[in-house]
């Protein structure tokens, strides 16, 4: 690895001398200009992409405290409602009605069956918030590897540009 870093080095070098050995003072500077541009445009894209990841961890993080959230609030409605059947049994019982049998139960079936709507209704919302987190995180990310993938571009063009003054 040390060796591949010498030789790295070493043509680096020798671009640069390359570059010394042309006359003209301009076109020096606008080789080395284009390099420094390329180099800029890659290390934007990987600022860009840094940005991107961290945006997208920031989502995953909400996402998956929507989903939290909605699961609390659904153990919180179950647990309201368990209070309130408590609740309508004393007070049919306090009234002389028999709990155990007829319209009682029926008025509990319906309840359940409300409640149980109402706890998968919070659970969904949440999850389709969470999800729509979570596509945004995934946006997040394939936005960094464009912005990455653009550098690139740029700085090939930078680089491009700087050799086309070589053929004059």
């Amino acid at each position: 690895m040390r060796s591949r870093k010498k030789k790295k080095r070493r043509s680096l070098f020798q671009l640069i001398y390359q570059a010394l050995a042309v006359s003209n003072g301009f076109l020096i500077a606008a080789l080395v200009m284009s390099v420094i541009s390329a180099g800029v445009a890659v290390y934007s894209g990987y600022q860009q992409q840094k940005i991107a990841n961290a945006n997208a961890r920031r989502l995953q993080i909400q996402a998956q405290r929507e989903q939290d959230a909605a699961d609390r609030q659904a153990q919180i409605a179950a647990k309201q409602r368990k209070r309130e059947r408590a609740r309508a049994r004393v007070a049919f019982a306090a009234s002389g009605v028999d709990v155990t049998e007829g319209s009682p139960l029926i008025v509990e079936a319906e309840d359940d069956y409300q409640s149980e709507l109402n706890e998968a209704t919070i659970r969904a919302q949440g999850a389709d918030t969470a999800w729509r987190s979570k596509s945004e995180a995934q946006i997040q990310v394939a936005k960094g590897g464009a912005a990455v993938t653009a550098g690139y571009g740029r700085a090939a063009g930078s680089l491009a540009s700087g050799a086309s003054l070589l053929k004059d």
